[in-house]
């Protein structure tokens, strides 16, 4: 949800084209669910501030470098920026990121509530 208010409301930054289309649709479906569950699937849950601290760097590294790899020159890069910039990216990166651990947390605590 997030990719796309800053894609088609702000202007922030889109892949492949600017605007709706059809091409940029894999990648809302295709690209960050999996994504997703990788890092919610590895989290350690159970770890140490340190640990949990140490994986979210390890997956702000990841994500920063994606992104600088997504913005090479055509043939390679889909990713273009308008107003928004990779410093915005390493900001609300760990934000989003924490925000999928609570959804999680919150989800699995209902399935748990309904299934007792």
């Amino acid at each position: 949800m997030f990719d796309i208010f800053i894609d088609l409301k702000y202007k922030g930054y889109w892949y492949f084209t600017q605007g709706i289309d059809w091409v940029a649709f894999p990648a809302y479906t295709i690209l960050i669910p999996p994504i997703n569950l990788m890092f919610i699937n590895w989290y350690p849950f159970t770890g140490s501030f340190m640990k949990k601290v140490r994986y979210f760097l390890i997956w702000e590294f990841f994500l920063l470098s994606y992104e600088a790899a997504a913005m090479l020159p055509h043939p390679f890069g889909f990713f273009h920026y308008g107003w928004w910039s990779i410093w915005y990216s390493a900001f609300v990166n760990p934000i989003l990121l924490t925000i999928l651990i609570g959804y999680y947390k919150w989800i699995s605590a209902l399935e748990k509530k309904a299934c007792v």
